[in-house]
């Protein structure tokens, strides 16, 4: 609550001076209000405003001591209210006016309304009235020039933009130090009580700086950590989230420590339970265990349902405005899909996926997601192709018998693909919508700098020095992805991409995908394998032979690593040398490490992309070269041999005339088949 004076702003309306019983009223209002005592307040507060029906401060008041008597469940009325108060003030209500700020009457209305859409999860609508009001921040009462500030710091965090935060919380601390400063020489007698205040507040700060490093992943900023004190649950969950950041998972799991009760806690709306749960899945995720994820993410979901009915027990019964939205139910659905992704269940995680692109649809990685779950689901592995029923289908039957028997071969592994008739527009588990979701990821991404044209020096001299933060892409429900980040997920989509055109029989744009994939500077070896295979297939079925033998050279496979590659000129050594970025690049092997990725050795690897070059020979009736390329292949992919070599073999002997040699496959690999 504010004080009632005689100030007022030029716009507002003109106010009777302020009486003594007036005066006493309003000393009484906020020592009940303090105390507390609600109900006796709101009536003190009638009172004077019966006695003042016009004054604007005097109806914010009684409305905030009307908003407390109803445990803060009367939102409505007390947004109502706010309203009121802007129109009787003649004030913009979103600030965007010119307002009467210049003697700070009217900020605590905007701090109230900046509350209000804090808790109702509209945190960007209140950044942008608090942004706006931060502008008047020096004539402005110092309680709620810090509360202010306070709030602004943690609307940061919730948008995921932690240097903003950063720089508010310096703001803060010179605040503080200007405060301290003017105020030494008024001690008193309750010098202990402030100096405990200031140390809670800079354990706040402190707390709030450590979440400004991991939201941005700045691992070298130790001081911060190490100043870490107490073992409240915040600073236990932040310490956890640290130690799995640096990929100590467990002990990161046992500094968790054991299940927490369902309690819902009134002041934060938080449910450590449900926080529990939701890390231990994501920490068993990373060792590998995604089916017991997945029991710990169900538990997170039940207790977060439990809350939600414990906050309203009814339809009718309104829950107070801090437990009105504490429903952490799509960031847990979010998490279920990527643990049910890693589980090789595609078509439950899309069911997930698709129910939070209705939330995070600006999350390039959730459409990413998407698209893996259709990729998945068109083909489950690599491996498949070995599979013994792939083979039975090489020959489909046998027909006649004696001189007139003959074999009806099989149409091919590509025979059960299935064409999207909706164009991909609608959410279904087929490549069509995998395109889509593709587009949508690629598009979220910030400009690849590669197309970027740096402007001449003197332009560059005229816009001023570059911005000093680092590029952040939103990525909710999770931390914001950095620059390097970024530039990984872009080569994740270009990969899907063209690989999906190839299936989808788009073969120019599967040409554009790769090469547009093979100029990324960050490629790991395995992505750089996939882009030169992705390419020659392209280049083979736009009859561009002689283009796709050379890019379909066996020699040049070296390395199919899923890691980073090392840094490559001094810049880059010198970043990777950083803490932050060891350590985050750790994290991200770690994540890579999750997925079994086949081919598993390089050999395997140059025996497909020598059976690639097979067909590009047979493509131009090279048929020696062809066979030749064929019969390495197969030595070096080993047993089981991919159902595609048989279908090839066959086809280059029946095209060299050698039906001898044709026979013998068939009796060495099909003769069960053929003899019946």
């Amino acid at each position: 609550m504010s004080s009632v004076d005689n100030e007022r702003s030029d716009d507002a309306p003109p106010q009777p001076p302020v009486t003594d019983h007036q005066r006493e009223l309003a000393a009484q209002a906020m020592s009940e209000f303090e105390m507390g005592q609600y109900v006796n307040c709101s009536k003190t507060m009638s009172q004077l405003a019966d006695a003042r029906p016009t004054d604007v401060k005097v109806i914010l008041n009684r409305s905030v001591a009307l908003f407390y008597q109803s445990q803060c469940k009367a939102v409505d009325e007390f947004r109502h209210n706010i309203q009121t108060v802007f129109t009787m003030a003649r004030i913009s209500p979103d600030l965007s006016e010119k307002s009467n700020l210049d003697d700070a009457d009217y900020a605590v209305v905007y701090y109230n309304k900046a509350v209000i859409l804090y808790h109702e999860k509209q945190h960007r609508a209140a950044l942008s009235i608090l942004e706006k009001l931060f502008k008047y921040i020096e004539p402005i009462d110092e309680a709620l020039a810090q509360k202010v500030m306070l709030l602004l710091t943690e609307l940061y965090l919730s948008v995921h933009q932690p240097f903003d935060a950063w720089r508010m919380i310096l703001n803060i601390e010179k605040f503080l130090s200007g405060k301290s400063q003017s105020s030494q020489g008024d001690k008193d007698k309750n010098d202990s009580n402030n100096a405990g205040a200031q140390e809670a507040l800079k354990a706040k700060l402190n707390l709030y700086k450590v979440r400004c490093n991991l939201m941005s992943k700045q691992m070298k900023n130790k001081k911060e950590y190490k100043a870490l004190q107490g073992n409240s649950p915040p600073v236990v969950y932040v310490k956890a989230y640290y130690e799995y950041l640096k990929g100590n998972l467990k002990k990161a799991a046992k500094m968790l420590g054991n299940p927490p009760s369902s309690h819902l806690s009134p002041s934060t709306g938080e449910c450590l339970a449900v926080l529990y749960h939701n890390n231990q899945a994501l920490i068993n995720m990373c060792l590998k265990k995604p089916n017991f994820g997945i029991c710990q993410i169900r538990d997170a979901l039940k207790f977060n349902e439990k809350i939600m009915r414990d906050a309203v027990p009814n339809d009718k019964a309104r829950p107070p405005l801090q437990l009105s939205y504490v429903s952490q139910h799509y960031v847990l659905l979010y998490n279920l899909g990527v643990l049910q992704l890693h589980s090789q269940r595609p078509s439950l995680a899309f069911d997930c996926f698709v129910e939070c692109v209705q939330v995070y649809h600006r999350n390039p990685r959730l459409w990413l997601r998407l698209a893996e779950c259709c990729i998945m689901f068109h083909r489950e592995n690599n491996d498949v192709d070995r599979e013994h029923r792939h083979k039975l289908e090489v020959i489909q039957a046998s027909v006649g018998s004696g001189f007139h028997h003959k074999l009806i071969l099989g149409q091919g592994v590509q025979k059960d693909r299935k064409v999207s008739a909706s164009g991909g527009v609608f959410p279904t588990l087929n490549l069509g919508f995998a395109s889509f979701c593709l587009k949508n990821a690629f598009a979220l991404l910030p400009v690849d700098s590669l197309d970027v044209k740096s402007p001449p020096p003197d332009e560059q001299a005229e816009s001023g020095p570059p911005p000093t933060d680092p590029v952040l892409v939103s990525a909710e429900p999770g931390n914001p992805l950095r620059e390097t980040e970024a530039a990984n997920l872009r080569c994740s989509i270009l990969a899907a991409s063209a690989y999906v055109a190839l299936c989808e029989n788009e073969y120019c744009k599967a040409l554009a995908h790769a090469v547009n994939l093979l100029r990324q500077p960050n490629l790991t070896a395995a992505q750089r394998y996939l882009g030169h295979m992705y390419k020659g297939e392209a280049l083979v079925t736009l009859d561009r032979i002689a283009d796709a033998i050379d890019e379909l050279n066996p020699e040049k496979v070296t390395d199919i690593s899923t890691s980073l590659p090392e840094a490559n000129n001094d810049q880059e050594k010198e970043l990777d040398g950083l803490a932050e970025n060891r350590m985050l690049r750790k994290y991200i092997f770690l994540l890579a490490s999750l997925v079994k990725w086949s081919p598993d050795s390089v050999t395997v690897a140059k025996g497909l992309m020598q059976y690639n070059l097979a067909v590009a020979y047979a493509m131009r009736t090279d048929y020696d070269k062809s066979l030749r390329a064929l019969t390495e292949s197969s030595e070096k992919v080993g047993s089981p041999i991919p159902v595609q070599m048989f279908y090839l073999k066959l086809y280059l002997d029946l095209k060299q005339g050698n039906k001898k040699a044709a026979i013998n496959v068939i009796n060495e690999h099909f003769g069960y088949i053929s003899r019946s």
